[in-house]
């Protein structure tokens, strides 16, 4: 039997990054044509709220432009899963013209498979080689449920799945929105041919082999294309490499800026058309800072809030305020989160605070939905302390074993910063972003 050659093209965590796009269609395009046998991929975090086409579309315009590169599966990250509501990510599909793999995320309250995913798909090559495309993403079990998902172990759906796709399938391949460590994990453990990764956005040039499975990664934010090449004999590998394509390599075109700047600004334009309130006065970040607190404190009726100074990032003019003023000053993809700590507890994390002050003053940050430029310094609204070190909460000394309440964000929850945060019981209101709290606070505020 002859041998056939077969191509992954893959991309990841692309983040809304639409100064790429255009080069990256054009690759993939010239390569389905040149390669006989090619099949096309995402592996997730395609969407990123930072973008303004993107969060006036809340994602249907990064599937639109996905329509056209001729994509065979994808599977979603958790700028799919966690950043758009349940209702949103019902529909964020209905137009695709590709398919949606997804094994370890159940719908609630049945646990019931999407409507919009499947947890695998066989293809077959012109000499009819089954491959098993399975996808799967990060199972965040303290987030998810909260939006009515509910996530499933890596190992347990692996179990449940693989003897019924090998049955099926001469090649078994992975979507794998879990990271690298997990991505070795199952490696290590599972018979699959071929894991293309995402998530923490690691980059393997030349790809990575682990216990005969070959690990393949693109980076972030379309900066590099990712190419597999499949030797089959017999409908059996016999030999199997991977590479990437840097993006800057690719020649640009007349035209490009030209369209970029268009989805920017028509992205700019919808959201510039809704009105949120007037503002009588120009709002610094330092002023948007305490109105969060007190939009906070006010959203989970608590006397206490907890934000830093890095979450505003430009001012709020005066006059009428819209949905792209507040992306600009809050392009996070963060949400409010109320956490309850013993008085003890409050003062470790003053002391945790204390440590670390100077070094996150600066600190560029990147990741757990934040999208500004540094950390800052931590600001506190009902809770205040003397010059002898004495925290009052809601001006009441602080007893040590008794339980309070603050208001605050789910990204300090995330960061490696405050062990006592990070081991505090906390409820997060996964429905609503910070700047769509920070506008119904404005609009209440000031209508």
């Amino acid at each position: 039997m002859a041998t056939e050659i077969i191509h992954f093209l893959h991309t990841n965590d692309l983040h809304s990054h639409f100064e790429h796009w255009p080069r990256i269609l054009r690759f993939l395009k010239k390569y389905q044509k040149k390669y006989q046998e090619s099949f096309t991929f995402d592996v997730g975090d395609a969407i990123d709220r930072l973008n303004p086409l993107t969060e006036a579309t809340l994602g249907k315009s990064n599937v639109q432009l996905m329509n056209g590169a001729g994509y065979d599966a994808v599977t979603i990250g958790n700028n799919e899963g966690l950043v758009l509501s349940h209702q949103s990510m019902n529909h964020l599909y209905d137009d695709a013209n590709f398919d949606v793999l997804l094994a370890n995320l159940f719908e609630l309250p049945k646990a019931t498979q999407p409507k919009w995913a499947d947890p695998y798909k066989i293809l077959t090559t012109k000499l009819g080689t089954n491959i098993a495309i399975l996808g799967m993403t990060a199972p965040y079990d303290l987030t998810y449920p909260s939006l009515g998902w509910q996530p499933q172990n890596v190992d347990q759906t692996l179990n449940k799945l693989l003897p019924e796709i090998q049955e099926k399938s001469d090649i078994v391949v992975l979507l794998s929105h879990l990271g690298l460590p997990t991505d070795e994990h199952i490696a290590k453990n599972y018979d699959i041919d071929v894991i293309m990764g995402a998530h923490t956005h690691h980059l393997l040039e030349q790809g990575k082999y682990v216990n005969g499975t070959l690990l393949a990664a693109a980076g972030r934010y379309g900066e590099n294309i990712g190419d597999i090449t499949l030797k089959v004999t017999n409908h059996k590998i016999f030999e199997k490499s991977a590479k990437t394509k840097p993006v800057y390599e690719i020649d640009e075109q007349f035209g490009d800026y030209e369209l970029m700047h268009r989805w920017q600004k028509v992205g700019k334009h919808m959201l510039t058309r809704q009105i949120v309130t007037r503002l009588p006065k120009l709002l610094t970040p330092d002023e948007q800072l305490y109105d969060g607190m007190r939009a906070l404190k006010k959203y989970f009726d608590v006397p206490a809030a907890m934000i830093s100074t890095g979450m505003f990032v430009d001012d709020l003019p005066q006059g009428i305020l819209t949905p792209y003023d507040l992306l600009e000053s809050m392009p996070h993809s963060i949400n409010p989160m109320v956490m309850t700590l013993s008085g003890e507890e409050v003062t470790m994390l003053f002391n945790e605070i204390d440590e670390q002050r100077e070094r996150l003053s600066n600190l560029p940050l990147k990741g757990s939905g934040f999208r500004g430029k540094i950390f800052g310094y931590i600001r506190f609204d009902g809770i205040d302390r003397d010059r002898h070190g004495q925290i009052f909460y809601h001006g009441e000394k602080l007893e040590l074993q008794k339980r309070y309440q603050i208001a605050t964000l789910d990204h300090y929850k995330w960061v490696p910063f405050f062990p006592t945060i990070q081991d505090a019981p906390v409820k997060i209101e996964l429905n609503i972003l910070l700047r769509e709290l920070m506008a119904n606070y404005y609009k209440q505020k000031y209508q």
